[in-house]
């Protein structure tokens, strides 16, 4: 069988990783998943349960 499936276009751009898709500024982007890489206080809290937490017997 012989698929027609090309994907996504691939275009390199310097200093990025993400490409053009949507409206916003792909430098906007590049500079936010910065920020939030540098963030310590998203390491800080845990906002989300976690895998563990979903075995744990609620105390009565």
């Amino acid at each position: 069988m012989h698929s027609t499936y090309t994907g996504m276009p691939r275009q390199a751009r310097l200093g990025g990783t993400h490409t053009r898709v949507g409206l916003t500024d792909p430098a906007v982007i590049d500079a936010f998943v910065e920020r939030r890489i540098q963030d310590p206080s998203l390491l800080s809290v845990r906002s989300e349960p976690s895998y563990a937490d979903f075995f744990t017997v609620p105390a009565a």
